[in-house]
This record gives structure tokens, C-alpha cells and sequence, in this order.
């Protein structure tokens, strides 16, 4: 099976099917990352960079060079939802940060008042 590799914080390794979407296997593994489409490519929220590994994913689709814009292939950029494990080797990738949007909202509304 394929070694996924998620590199942040902490770095830690987990394995999936071949075929599996990396956000499938992410959220498999109980790994944080953003989406609201649930892995329609709609919403563009699951952008991964895959450091090392490309040539064991399915090419870029149409559909991520939309959202990501024709640097992606250079930089690594994918919509962890169009990204699918195509054979054995290992897959690195850096995972951004999962943003809690509530506490964000929140701090903000804090501030306005603050200033009134």
C-alpha cells in the first residue's frame, strides 16, 4: 500500500488503497484539512503541496488548474480531492493548518465592539 507522509507540526505517515483521493486518506486517518464541498473540487479549501511523490498521483485536472492557477504543477499545489494514489511509492505533503472560522468571526465581532 502507498505511504502518505503528511509533513506540519508533526510529521507522521499512513498508508492507503491505491485509488484512494489523499483526502480521503487523510480523513481516514483522522487528519485536520479544510473542505466545505466535500471533495467535489468545488470549494478549493483542501490545497496540499506535495514535496515529493507527484508521479505516483493522477495528473492535475482541469478542475484544480481553475482553482490553483498554472504555477500549481510547478509548486506542487493539489486539491487533495482530485489527487489520487496511482501506484506503491511513498507521497510526501505539507498540510495546511485547519482554520477555525468561528473563532475568527468571533475575535472579530470582539474587536468592532471594542472600538465602539
Amino acid at each position: 500500500m502507498p505511504k502518505i507522509t503528511i509533513t506540519g507540526p508533526t510529521e507522521r505517515t499512513i498508508e492507503a488503497p491505491v485509488g484512494t483521493s489523499l483526502l480521503r486518506a487523510l480523513q481516514d486517518a483522522s487528519q485536520p484539512i479544510s473542505t466545505s464541498c466535500g471533495g467535489v473540487a468545488t470549494c478549493a479549501l483542501c490545497r496540499v503541496t506535495v514535496t515529493q511523490g507527484r508521479e505516483h498521483l493522477t495528473a492535475l485536472v482541469d478542475t484544480e488548474i481553475n482553482h490553483l492557477g498554472t504555477i500549481a504543477k510547478i509548486v506542487g499545489l493539489r486539491l487533495a480531492c482530485q489527487a489520487k494514489l496511482t501506484g506503491t511509492g511513498d507521497v510526501r505533503v505539507e498540510v495546511p493548518e485547519v482554520e477555525d472560522v468561528a473563532a475568527r468571526k468571533a475575535a472579530k465581532a470582539a474587536r468592532m465592539r471594542q472600538r465602539r
